[in-house]
């Protein structure tokens, strides 16, 4: 699996593009962050962005969340199953696996900072994306 990051938003929030270097598959990992950007790096690796994984439904997180809907009509949402049918998204369950091409992620429910966190585990690369679960130099 690949990754780039991407920073700004509410707090300096991190936006994730994850990636199969095999198929060109690739997922956002919440939408936090301005998508221009993003889309140019999506457009020069010819990356095939199919999905979005929200780790919590804190406004600052889906806040671009409709941009990548405007241009990615097709595309898969996924959040919490507790907040699933509220935004009309996909509901993931604590240890469901997520294909991002022919990788996989293990989604961990970690409730704690919002009743729906949820945190992707990615065991062959030893990563996990964790939303606010845990904050870069203070407590989530």
């Amino acid at each position: 699996m690949k990754i780039k990051h991407f920073i700004g938003g509410y707090d300096n929030n991190l936006s994730y593009l994850s990636w199969c270097p095999n198929s060109r598959y690739a997922a956002i990992i919440d939408p936090a962050v301005e998508i221009s950007p993003i889309i140019e790096f999506i457009e020069k690796e010819d990356l095939i962005l199919d999905k979005i994984l929200i780790t919590h439904s804190h406004h600052d997180h889906m806040k671009y969340v409709d941009d990548f809907i405007h241009h990615f009509n097709l595309i898969k949402i996924y959040i919490s199953y507790q907040s699933a049918k509220k935004f009309n998204f996909l509901p993931i369950t604590n240890n469901q696996i997520i294909n991002i091409g022919t990788e996989m992620l293990v989604c961990l429910e970690t409730p704690g900072h919002y009743y729906d966190s949820f945190c992707f585990w990615d065991s062959k690369n030893k990563l996990v994306f964790t939303g606010d679960t845990m904050f870069i130099g203070r407590t989530g």
